[in-house]
């Protein structure tokens, strides 16, 4: 299900983003900073799914042959530090934002998980393969039933979403290219 974004709102949004390597201090800036900004909202930064997913992303980024190299921001509902800790680890230099009051989740209505998508079988499977990649669950400091959700935008203009359904649902990345 396909989520209508108040593109107004994004444009109209001006409360100063706080992260790492931002090519811009507001929303507005930012969007329209490079051709294309691909805006990646992920779960909590203590979360296995989270992690796997970041991992997947950064090869999915080095690997990346398509036309224009879109610029990519990871958005965490975490506090500054811990979101520097976190991307030293699982993707140096990256660019995120901080948003733990979840001002940026609500505007961009990320979806919350129920206890039906928490207990969905492709989360078990999805489990299973990132545990023998070698990762763990750590303790949540944040929202733990946040979803992740990915927006790309072309010279401000939003050209495609996803919202994740489960824990575990990544969407396609080569629809991107």
């Amino acid at each position: 299900m396909q989520i209508a974004l108040n593109e107004a709102a994004l444009r109209a949004y001006q409360t100063p983003l706080h992260g790492q390597n931002l090519p811009a201090i507001t929303l507005p800036e930012l969007l329209v900073s490079a051709p294309f900004i691909w805006m990646q909202f992920l779960r909590h930064l203590g979360c296995i799914y989270c992690k796997g997913l970041v991992q997947d992303i950064r090869a999915f980024i080095e690997r990346w042959n398509g036309r224009v190299r879109p610029k990519l921001i990871f958005v965490h509902p975490n506090t500054l530090e811990e979101g520097r800790r976190f991307f030293e680890e699982f993707y140096p230099g990256a660019s995120f934002i901080a948003d733990p009051e979840l001002n940026l989740y609500r505007l961009f209505q990320v979806r919350r998980a129920s206890f039906f998508q928490q207990i969905h079988v492709s989360n078990l499977l999805r489990l299973w393969t990132l545990l023998r990649r070698g990762l763990s669950n750590d303790r949540p400091k944040a929202d733990p039933w946040l979803l992740q959700a990915a927006f790309l935008f072309h010279r401000g203009k939003l050209v495609w979403s996803y919202y994740a359904k489960t824990f575990s649902d990544v969407p396609d990345w080569k629809r991107l290219l």
